[in-house]
């Protein structure tokens, strides 16, 4: 039957969804000293976003190769985004007790205006590591880029953000649905961040083209008003030779 061979669909679909399934093994086995999570989402990024593009890969070979390169900057970006989760978590907190405590007006608008900033620090946490994975830049200037993109492309931030964050909330109540919810969860953020990233450089080479399109036109201006003044120069010249 067509589509079932080894070159068909049905079986690129399952060898996909196998290579998915060590992925996710492979994260949360590297998630489990802590200080590697941000290495190993970095790393589960970068083999994902391969995985899908169809790219030749190699599962552990390009995860580990992510893992070893990214070590430093994905736990800068860790801590970064963990100080900055703590603080938000803390502040949240003390405006809770302050709102509810004594029915402060002002104390449930800083919850609420705090926990806004939690949503977007939500949104950017999803985005820093695939940043990583894809950009080498320092980490302050990773979460920063992570947080115009997060803002830039709401509609794709909320889809993950409900379906990471949906999922994990899923598998705290059924532990055992990590085996198939982190996969999935992989796969659904790579599939995004492919085509942010496409059209990103794919606007970023269209203004490279622009660019270079205006300083060729200024480098031809540049050589035509050389060749016309060297035209008058040679005008005037042949004129004074004339009146001699």
């Amino acid at each position: 039957m067509r589509g079932f061979g080894l070159d068909g669909k049905f079986f690129k679909g399952l060898t996909k969804a196998g290579d998915f399934l060590i992925l996710g093994l492979i994260t949360v086995i590297f998630c489990i000293p802590v200080i590697t999570i941000g290495a190993s989402l970095t790393a589960a990024f970068y083999a994902g976003m391969k995985l899908v593009k169809d790219e030749e890969n190699y599962v552990f070979k390009d995860f580990w190769k992510s893992f070893k390169t990214n070590f430093v900057q994905g736990l800068l970006v860790e801590l970064i985004m963990g100080v900055i989760g703590l603080l938000l978590f803390f502040d949240i907190r003390a405006c809770a007790y302050w709102a509810f405590s004594s029915g402060s007006m002002a104390g449930t608008i800083f919850m609420y205006a705090i926990a806004g900033c939690a949503l977007v620090w939500a949104g950017v946490l999803l985005y820093s590591f695939a940043v990583l994975s894809r950009y080498n830049d320092k980490a302050i200037t990773i979460v920063k880029n992570s947080l115009i993109l997060c803002v830039h492309h709401l509609p794709q931030t909320f889809i993950m953000m409900i379906a990471t964050y949906g999922l994990i909330l899923f598998s705290l109540k059924y532990f055992t649905a990590f085996i198939v919810t982190i996969p999935l969860i992989i796969y659904v953020d790579s599939f995004i961040f492919t085509r942010i990233f496409k059209s990103l450089e794919n606007t970023n080479d269209e203004r490279a083209r622009e660019a270079e399109k205006i300083e060729t036109a200024k480098q031809h201006k540049a050589i035509d008003d050389n060749v016309d003044n060297t035209a008058v120069t040679l005008n005037d010249n042949q004129s004074d030779d004339s009146n001699n």
